[in-house]
């Protein structure tokens, strides 16, 4: 039996509050990916005793990976919520999907971050090989990339970090939604 004391609108508003939840979530793992990468390099580079280049590569990947896997999150994010996105939006967000799938972050994602084994090659890809799927889409370099997808601090509207907030926010003031949607 259904509860008929619910509003019947009540579906659509937790797809709305989700929407806003999922967005901050993004939001902040991107924004947070970046930053444990950049206060750990500076920490690193101000130690007394040299740190080991493997724990510098491992910290460096844990981050990019991080980076890679909330921008996939984007994309699924987009496909399933795109109805809820409002209008003023809904063309950066839809472009930051299709940049995103078509660097091919996805697949990135879906054949090294996610798993160990490449169902195409019918083994384990090999660091040449992982390295060379990443400079896919990394074009310019790892410190690009990351400050494309995740730096909060620059001023370039079309990015990543940016577009997801600009979201998160119309989100939000299209359904007036506040803080405490966030945790409902």
């Amino acid at each position: 039996m259904g509860d008929s004391s619910r509003p019947a609108h009540e579906p659509q508003i937790s797809k709305q509050r989700d929407a806003f939840r999922l967005t901050n979530d993004l939001l902040h793992d991107l924004i947070s990916g970046f930053g444990v990468y950049t206060s750990l390099r500076i920490i690193f580079d101000q130690s007394p005793t040299p740190i080991p280049e493997d724990v510098r590569t491992a910290v460096k990947r844990m981050s990019l990976f991080h980076i890679i896997l909330t921008l996939a999150k984007w994309v699924e994010f987009y496909d399933r919520y795109r109805a809820v996105i409002p209008a003023d939006v809904r063309d950066i967000a839809k472009d930051l999907r299709n940049d995103v799938q078509s660097r091919g972050i996805v697949r990135f994602r879906n054949n090294v971050v996610g798993h160990i084994w490449d169902d195409e090659q019918g083994r384990a890809l090999t660091n040449a090989e992982v390295e060379e799927r990443l400079y896919g889409f990394i074009d310019a370099g790892f410190g690009d990339f990351m400050s494309w997808a995740a730096d909060a601090d620059s001023s370039a509207p079309d990015r990543p970090v940016h577009v997801i907030e600009k979201g998160r926010d119309a989100i939000r003031a299209a359904y007036k939604l506040t803080d405490a949607d966030l945790n409902l």
